[in-house]
C-alpha cells in the first residue's frame, strides 16, 4: 500500500539507506527541516478487528473492569469523553509490550475472538519488519546513529475511537494540537479524514484519510541536535461520522539521556540542562505525560490551562 501524505514541506526526498532489504519499506523524508515521511508500507492495520474490539468494550462494562486491572495505574481503556465535554472527544486503548504481558490467559481468550490478537499480531509484525528500517532512514536525517538510544526498543500502541457518542457530540476536537514526546509514530487511518499537520504556525493541512504517516517528535529533536523537528498534529472530528486509527509509538530507551547524540555540534541552542544530560527519557515522557493526560480528561492538574504542552516542553528544550 503505497501512501502520499500533504507535507509541511516540498524538497528532494533523503535517501534510505543503501543496505535495507528489497522487502522493506521505502522511507522518504522531505528535507532536513521536514517532520513528516511518505512511507510505503505494505502492511494494513486491522481497522476491522479495532472497531470490532471498540464495540465489544463499548458494551462490556466487565470486561473493560478486567482489562483495566491489568494496569491499575493508569488503566488501558481510557472513556473520559463520556463524561468531560472539555476533553478530547475520542476513546482510546493502550497497550505495549509490557501491559500485553499482563492480561491474562482467560481475558485474552475473551478478547480475542472480538479483535485483540488481530491487534497485538499486526503490531507485532509491524515492529519486527518496519521500525529498524524507519529508525535507520531518520538516522541519516538526524546526522547520527539513533539505534545507540533504541536498545530496549521502548514502544506503546494506541487505538483511537472517534466516536460520536461522547459528552459532547457536536465538538470537532478530536485530538487537540500537540507533538508527540518520543521519536517517530506511525498512524494508520480508516480512510476517514480528521488528521491534520501545521504547515506554519496557525496554518493547518489536511491530511488524506488513507495515508499512513510517519511523525517524529520531541526525543527526535533533541538527539538530533535539532536537526529534525516535532511534528504538530490534531484530529478534528466531524459530528456524527467515526473515525478509527492506529499509532505505534516509538521512543528511546526510558534510562537515555536527552541530549545530542554524537560528536556533531547541534544546529539549535538548547537550555544547559539538555546539554548537561540532565533529563532521561523516563522522567520527560512524565512531564509531557502529565499534560497530555489533562488534555485527554484522564488527569486532574491545578492551573492546568494555563500553559499549553507545548511551550512547557519547549521552555524545558530550549531554555
Amino acid at each position: 500500500m503505497a501512501t502520499n501524505v500533504i507535507t509541511p514541506h516540498q524538497a528532494n526526498p533523503v535517501a534510505s539507506p543503501t543496505t535495507v532489504p528489497d522487502e522493506a519499506p521505502t522511507v522518504s523524508f522531505l528535507s532536513n527541516s521536514s517532520t513528516t515521511a511518505s512511507v510505503n508500507i505494505e502492511a494494513k492495520a486491522p481497522i476491522e478487528a479495532i472497531r470490532a474490539l471498540f464495540d465489544h468494550l463499548h458494551a462490556s462494562t466487565d470486561d473493560v473492569s478486567k482489562l483495566n486491572a491489568t494496569y491499575a495505574h493508569r488503566g488501558v481503556m481510557k472513556t473520559a469523553a463520556l463524561h468531560k465535554t472539555e476533553s478530547d472527544q475520542k476513546f482510546t486503548i493502550d497497550l505495549s509490550p509490557m501491559r500485553n504481558t499482563r492480561i491474562p490467559q482467560e481475558l485474552r481468550d475473551s478478547l480475542d475472538p472480538h479483535g485483540l490478537g488481530e491487534v497485538l499480531n499486526f503490531f507485532d509484525k509491524l515492529s519486527a519488519d518496519y521500525v529498524p528500517t524507519i529508525l535507520d532512514s531518520l538516522s541519516l536525517l538526524a546526522g547520527t546513529d539513533l539505534s545507540a538510544a533504541h536498545k530496549s526498543y521502548n514502544m506503546n500502541y494506541r487505538l483511537c475511537d472517534y466516536n460520536p457518542h461522547t459528552a459532547d457530540p457536536e465538538s470537532s476536537n478530536g485530538c487537540g494540537a500537540h507533538t508527540d514526546y518520543g521519536t517517530f509514530s506511525i498512524i494508520f487511518q480508516d480512510g476517514t479524514s480528521g488528521l491534520e499537520l501545521e504547515e506554519t504556525p496557525g496554518t493547518w493541512v489536511p491530511v488524506p484519510g488513507d495515508a499512513t504517516v510517519v511523525l517524529t517528535g520531541w526525543c527526535a529533536v533533541i538527539l538530533s541536535g535539532g536537526r529534525v523537528s516535532a511534528a504538530k498534529h490534531r484530529v478534528r472530528r466531524t459530528p456524527g461520522v467515526r473515525r478509527i486509527s492506529a499509532v505505534l509509538f516509538v521512543a528511546p530507551d526510558l534510562d537515555v539521556k536527552l541530549q545530542p547524540l554524537g560528536a556533531a555540534q547541534p544546529v539549535k541552542s538548547f537550555s544547559d540542562s539538555i546539554m548537561r544530560g540532565d533529563l532521561d527519557v523516563e522522567t520527560f515522557k512524565e512531564v509531557m505525560g502529565k499534560r497530555w493526560r489533562y488534555r485527554e480528561g484522564n488527569e486532574e492538574m491545578e492551573n492546568g490551562d494555563s500553559i499549553s504542552q507545548d511551550n512547557e516542553i519547549e521552555k524545558m528544550v530550549w531554555g
